[in-house]
């Protein structure tokens, strides 16, 4: 008998789960922006507590966090037909499966179920024919797969029709016939709605996190990419102090404010059950809606901790990896928000550019059109050497190694030395001929700003669809080092 994890509270002990196939429904019923409003983003409770009555308790013990996952079906005034018979026979512990356009796409478990007309209405109005989705289930953790099932070989199997036209539940000896056709999975949830995770490794994280931004990019942007790559702001100055900045102690509701997010919880409930968001933190937003402090700085410079989860946060300890995750995210930001000052006020700035950043900014534009105010600060500055730039430029006879341009000027050619890892923050690159390329203005400028990368043969691609574009120009006296091409190639946010 296959083990399908722990039952959740409130089934039987020894329950054998049965499945239900539950159709999403299509647009003309709203199915998609139901399920993203009442599964993907969840149904606070306290919105709809008056409708829930006596129901409310039982979902506040199964919904700590005060987001429930709620999914409804309109009644039927049949007796044996596939539906009638699945509203009477489903029970709390059954699985989940969830079903359009001919796939199956998640999975989830009842952990309650029970009727009530105002709720339905409230969550997900009513049909054309003025019915609605009355009979709910709660349901626990979703687990999205990470490529959608066929639904006809599954059908198939089980003696039913392609594609699926009704709710239908399959019995528990059905469900474990068709199991090998399924993505196993180690839990479906549990009462919290948290599921049960193996380790988290780097290739699953960012499977993980390119999993949460498909799913939510329509739902909520941009908050969760911005809610990311603030707790990673946050990460990166717990790990490194010195390159703390006044907002990695500031709240993530301001954060949001300013950048036109949601502010509400329910945004951070797919980081927190993906495994990226620690669950802890995300619970104490919900207290004080503000992250930490209500808001405020904390006392001591050195309180700021991560709000990912613990294996989150060990794996962007390492600067590859947090650069990897940062053009991901950055990607996914809406085109209205400026990157760089996005990347800058989380105590990133730099990894936008291969070339880092070298100093902070001196001039802070006041927009009143008076002269900027001055201030003494102390800059640390990088001593570049001359030396390697111009032994570059001297070995290609200033053509560009991507191109073979070289650019005439009135007192000979023009070229520029590249830094393949920047030698500002968080890159520290090395200032030798090894990290080091020949280009022209515009490759420079493309190679700096993550639009090329160069892969592991030295073939020169795009970074938005790998197309190449040249081969690398290598001079036999030039040893370019392969790790400062693949910390590039990370900063590209791509995984080698």
């Amino acid at each position: 008998m296959p083990d399908r994890g722990r039952l959740d509270a409130g089934a039987t002990p020894g329950h054998r789960p049965q499945l239900v196939l539950q159709l999403r429904g299509g647009a003309n019923v709203r199915g998609p922006k139901h399920y993203q409003h009442s599964i993907i983003r969840g149904v606070r409770l306290a919105e709809i507590a008056a409708e829930l009555g006596p129901e409310l308790p039982v979902l506040r013990r199964l919904y700590p966090e005060g987001v429930a996952r709620l999914w409804g079906s309109t009644p039927t005034e049949q007796v044996n037909n596939d539906k009638a018979r699945a509203l009477r026979e489903r029970k709390v512990g059954d699985h989940v499966l969830f079903y359009a356009d001919k796939v199956f796409y998640a999975r989830a478990r009842i952990l309650h179920l029970f009727r009530n007309q105002a709720v339905a209405k409230r969550v997900w109005q009513t049909d054309d024919e003025g019915q609605t989705w009355e009979h709910i289930m709660a349901l626990g953790a979703i687990d999205q797969f990470t490529h959608a099932v066929p639904a006809e070989p599954i059908l198939r199997q089980l003696g039913l029709r392609c594609p699926l036209r009704s709710l239908t539940l399959v019995n528990a000896d059905e469900y474990d016939s068709i199991l090998p056709l399924l993505p196993t999975l180690p839990s479906i949830g549990s009462p919290h709605g948290l599921p049960t995770r193996k380790r988290m490794g780097r290739k699953q994280f960012f499977r993980v996190l390119r999993q949460v931004l498909e799913r939510s990019s329509e739902a909520s942007p941009p908050d969760l990419p911005l809610a990311m790559l603030w707790a990673i702001g946050r990460a990166a100055a717990a790990a490194e102090p010195s390159s703390r900045t006044a907002e990695t102690t500031t709240s993530l509701e301001a954060f949001l404010e300013r950048h036109g997010g949601s502010n509400e919880r329910s945004l951070l409930r797919p980081l927190v059950d993906s495994g990226l968001w620690d669950h802890e933190r995300a619970l104490n937003w919900e207290v004080d809606r503000s992250g930490f402090h209500g808001g405020r700085a904390p006392s001591a410079p050195d309180v700021v901790k991560s709000d990912l989860s613990a294996e989150a946060a060990a794996l962007l300890a390492d600067v590859d990896m947090r650069g990897r995750a940062v053009a991901i995210l950055s990607r996914a930001l809406t085109s209205d928000l400026d990157r760089a000052t996005v990347l800058a006020q989380v105590g990133l700035a730099g990894y936008d550019s291969a070339a880092g950043t070298l100093e902070p900014d001196l001039l802070t534009p006041t927009g009143s059109g008076d002269p900027a105010e001055r201030k003494l600060v102390t800059v640390d500055r990088i001593v570049r050497s001359s030396r390697y730039a111009k032994a570059v430029k001297r070995l290609y006879d200033h053509r560009c190694q991507i191109c073979g341009v070289r650019l005439a000027t009135r007192d000979g050619y023009y070229s520029e030395a590249a830094h393949i890892r920047g030698l500002g923050k968080p890159h520290d690159g090395t200032d030798d001929l090894s990290n080091l390329l020949c280009l022209c203005p515009n490759h420079h400028t493309q190679f700096d700003f993550f639009a090329l990368y160069v892969d592991e043969k030295f073939t020169v691609r795009r970074t938005s669809d790998d197309s190449p574009i040249s081969e690398l120009r290598r001079h036999p006296q030039h040893h370019i080092d392969q790790n400062h091409l693949r910390h590039h190639r990370r900063f590209c946010g791509l995984p080698k």
